[in-house]
């Protein structure tokens, strides 16, 4: 079930991926995170959207987090370009402090409102925060019992997306402002 609902994310994911950039991602990598991995990291440009519902089969509250970022702002830099012409924004919007960070709040909130839709398909009816800024923050590691997923796009020319979702049994989010 979790990695259903991490699949349907990489999917939207790379569809808005392709819509944004006119580039189909070449290569998406999806891979579970267990909770005893080592090491945390911090991200140099990344935002978070919380989110909890209720898994209709089970009754049971679920809640959880997805990140999208990078670890190296220097990596997405190329995709917000494009996203920013795709929007029909000035790519200079790039050079403010806070452009980067605004254009991956609007993917992000395009990624999660279209993966919304088909989780409740799925039978997991959720609601999400607005996304808040993660940047420079280090990312917690996984809980013992969440289930976590990395997934990994990019493209031909050098656009690379990174995902983090996390869902667990809990129905308050995990990362706070």
């Amino acid at each position: 079930m979790w990695e259903t609902f991490a699949k349907i994310l990489g999917q939207h994911t790379a569809s808005i991926l392709a819509e944004v950039t006119d580039q189909e991602p070449e290569h998406i990598q999806l891979s579970r995170l267990s909770s005893r991995r080592e090491g945390r990291f911090a991200c140099e440009l990344a935002v978070s959207i919380n989110f909890d519902g209720i898994l209709a089969k089970e009754g049971k509250e679920v809640g959880g987090y997805m990140v999208c970022g990078a670890v190296r702002g220097a990596d997405i830099q190329h995709f917000l370009k494009a996203m920013a012409i795709h929007l029909g924004l000035d790519p200079a919007i790039l050079e403010t402090e806070a452009g980067p960070q605004n254009l991956l709040n609007e993917f992000l909130n395009i990624v999660i409102g279209q993966t919304g839709a088909d989780w409740a398909e799925q039978g997991f009816h959720m609601n999400f925060s607005p996304p808040h800024i993660l940047s420079g923050r280090t990312l917690p590691p996984p809980a013992p019992g969440d289930r976590t997923f990395h997934m990994n796009l990019s493209s031909p020319d050098g656009i690379r997306v990174d995902l983090l979702v996390v869902f667990n049994y809990l129905s308050r989010p995990v990362i706070s402002e």
